[in-house]
């Protein structure tokens, strides 16, 4: 299913060219309740809820770019005006594009369990989701919590009201839901169970944000790197606390190179381009790409210098 251009004009949010967080004004038009559904899949829930509230909005979070796809083209036939698309990892964004206070409703259903031990670090029952919830909803409102698997709502009852900000009002098997996506319906269909975790925030604690306000800096070097340098650069890993980032391609440009680059600040991976401009007078510029633009983040600095200051060393 191929969106319209107007879907994705009209649906996508790019956050990371806003100044941050959010203002739910700004991006609706109107003062009005405002809730996130985190990890929305084909949108179906999304679309339902949308048009149950009229006079709420609803931002989504979505990592794998066709269920955006699928989102916004659902969205456009149904005609909703009060529904934004984000493309990106909720458990970094929740707390990086909405302000202390600023949400309604966080939902979130049948995320990924993982069960490994090693994986739990991403499980949305972890101490720094709850930081994030008890910051970004306000005093009295609500995230919800439905899975199919039973640990893992009984793990997030317990991790979850572990933190003093929050309160968990019910933990409930096969609870009676207005409306099932199709999934949901086939899974109780082939006789699993549903759980819903509902949990309260008491007081707002605010958290710490990783992005700043400043902009992007564009790096100087004096000298040109011979191509030989800049081919080197492909495969090497740079780290630097909780910074990690990672060459992955080196392509030639019109005006240049192209350095593709992973750049993971701990758990939040962002791929993206930076740019190594040739001038005419044997200088050069390195600067990151605005398409896709990242978001400015400690590691995507951390990359961008770290590439200065290799290619400096070869000249």
């Amino acid at each position: 299913m191929k969106p319209s251009p107007s879907a994705l004009r009209d649906y996508l949010l790019q956050p990371q060219e806003s100044v941050l967080p959010l203002l739910a004004e700004q991006v609706f038009g109107r003062r009005a309740p405002l809730a996130v559904e985190v990890g929305f899949g084909g949108g179906e829930y999304l679309d339902w809820w949308a048009g149950q509230n009229p006079d709420w909005d609803f931002i989504g979070i979505e990592l794998p770019p066709d269920c955006i796809l699928r989102a916004a083209r659902r969205l456009e036939q149904a005609g909703r005006k009060n529904v934004r698309l984000v493309n990106g990892d909720a458990r970094y964004l929740l707390r990086e594009l909405f302000g202390a206070g600023s949400l309604q409703h966080v939902l979130m259903q049948f995320p990924m369990p993982w069960p490994k031990g090693k994986h739990a670090k991403h499980r949305v029952s972890s101490p720094i989701f709850a930081a994030t919830l008890a910051d970004v909803l306000k005093p009295g409102c609500c995230f919800e919590l439905v899975t199919d698997q039973d640990w893992y709502a009984q793990e997030a009852e317990t991790l979850l009201s572990a933190n003093p900000a929050l309160q968990v009002l019910s933990l409930k098997e096969n609870p009676k839901r207005p409306f099932r996506t199709r999934y949901e319906s086939k899974w109780l269909q082939e006789g699993r169970q549903i759980y819903r975790l509902l949990v309260t925030v008491k007081t707002s604690i605010p958290a710490p944000r990783t992005l700043g306000i400043q902009a992007m800096e564009t790096l100087h070097l004096k000298l040109t790197p011979t191509p030989a340098a800049i081919e080197a650069l492909r495969g090497q890993r740079f780290q630097q606390g909780n910074c990690v980032a990672e060459v992955k391609e080196v392509l030639r440009a019109q005006d240049g190179w192209l350095v593709r680059l992973l750049a993971a600040d701990d758990t939040f991976s962002q791929l993206f381009h930076a740019r190594i401009v040739l001038k005419r007078d044997e200088r050069c510029l390195l600067r990151v790409d605005e398409v896709p633009r990242p978001y400015y983040t400690a590691a995507v600095r951390f990359a961008l210098a770290s590439l200065g200051a290799v290619l400096q060393e070869s000249i």
